[in-house]
């Protein structure tokens, strides 16, 4: 059934706002509920301990977190903060005269969560009934986010130029770049409260970790943490080593792909990494045509057995103890990093040495190499680089001073 796929699409949706409730009991009745208590005003937009309790049942749901008293205090402090800064994008919108219509935020929903719009009705009654979230809580979340890209739309879209020098910088700087290696990763920072305490960041460092330990995706807990990529094969995500500093650079320089960093301890806090994925720049735009020959055991790749294999050809016929498979318009950044160091050394036609990789003795015959973009996709590649790495900063720098001048009350502290 369409709306059971939801449960497991909940724990990928990459926007902060699809994950935060809390709750401290579980009261009697929803009505009650709902007018338990005041914990915070934003700029005179109060929330109540109901709200936050049905983010927090959404988050763990999202996470597939058990609902108990240690993974509500694991989260709690971040998503009272994601709640606040939601407060404060909705009334921003409203005081700029900002809204949608109902159909725009059916449609916004659908998209989302990935259900026919004409089935809404059936998604609201899965989401309430069935996993017991309020869905008029899920959707003043989805209104208030629609709300805010439709402002920033508004505010923005017109002040980001991209200028004929700025594009040829990058191609200038492109060509520096090359055979260098780039990493793409991901980094959730843990804040001093006050300059040399690190007694509250550690704590919530040791939260996250323990999140971690109970399976859950690091980039999945990094997205409801609020510094999640939102898309991580984003290139606007790709940093080159010569940007990184000494002590990051060492530490993504002996991690592979997919490894988490232990705790860094930073001058204003802490910070642990995942590194996703790593490449030499340049290469993400090459795609390689080429023979792979195989056996499970080195002895078997006799070089005079397939020495007269032909690019031409796509079936071969060599060996039992030996497999040739052609593999035609690999794009290199998706591509086995073992593989790539050798094929990029090569010529048209020439073998690699022997690979071993995976249990398995591999050589490798390069049979093309081309590039993938030509130079009028490659600027325009850039200039919508360019643009939305500008857009976002713009959108970044705006919530940031929005929330540093919220009137914010908190009313338990």
């Amino acid at each position: 059934m369409i709306f059971r796929k939801i449960v497991m699409f909940l724990k990928f949706i990459f926007f902060i706002f699809t994950f935060y409730h809390y709750g401290f009991f579980n009261f009697q009745t929803k009505s009650i509920e709902k007018f338990e208590g005041l914990i915070v005003s934003v700029n005179s937009n109060v929330l109540t301990t109901y709200d936050l309790s049905e983010r927090i049942k959404l988050a763990l749901r999202s996470l597939d977190l058990e609902d108990n008293i240690s993974n509500r205090d694991n989260v709690r402090e971040k998503v009272l903060e994601l709640l606040i800064i939601e407060k404060i994008k909705k009334s921003e919108a409203i005081k700029e005269n900002v809204n949608h219509t109902e159909d725009e935020l059916i449609d916004f929903a659908s998209m989302l969560y990935n259900f026919p719009r004409e089935r809404f009705e059936d998604f609201k009654v899965f989401i309430n009934k069935e996993n017991g979230i309020d869905i008029d809580i899920l959707m003043d979340q989805l209104s208030a986010e629609l709300m805010w890209k439709k402002l920033l739309q508004k505010k923005f879209s017109s002040k980001v130029i991209i200028s004929q020098q700025e594009i040829e910088k990058i191609l200038e700087d492109e060509k520096k770049k090359q055979g260098k290696y780039e990493y793409n990763f991901t980094e959730v920072f843990f804040e001093n409260k006050t300059s040399n305490d690190w007694s509250e960041s550690k704590k919530k460092l040791k939260n996250f970790v323990s999140l971690l330990d109970q399976g859950i995706s690091f980039n999945n807990l990094a997205d409801k943490y609020g510094f999640g990529k939102e898309n991580q094969d984003s290139e606007l995500n790709w940093t080159i080593e010569e940007n990184l500093d000494t002590k990051l650079k060492k530490i993504l320089t002996e991690m592979k792909e997919g490894d988490i960093s232990r705790e860094i301890k930073v001058n204003d806090g802490y910070k642990i990494i995942k590194l996703n994925k790593k490449r030499i720049f340049g290469y993400q735009m090459l795609k390689y045509s080429f023979i792979k020959v195989s056996s499970f055991e080195i002895e078997n790749l006799d070089f005079s057995k397939f020495s007269s294999i032909s690019c031409s050809n796509d079936k071969f016929n060599i060996d039992s103890n030996i497999s040739a498979i052609k593999l035609t318009d690999v794009i290199a950044n998706e591509m086995i990093s073992v593989y790539l160091e050798k094929l990029e050394k090569l010529e048209i036609g020439e073998f690699s040495t022997v690979i071993s990789h995976d249990n398995q003795f591999s050589v490798l015959k390069l049979c093309d190499k081309k590039n993938e973009l030509n130079q009028v996709e490659k600027r325009n590649k850039i200039q919508n680089n360019l643009y939305a790495k500008k857009f976002n900063q713009l959108a970044s720098t705006f919530i940031a001073n929005l929330r540093k001048n919220a009137n914010i009350k908190y009313f338990n502290k």
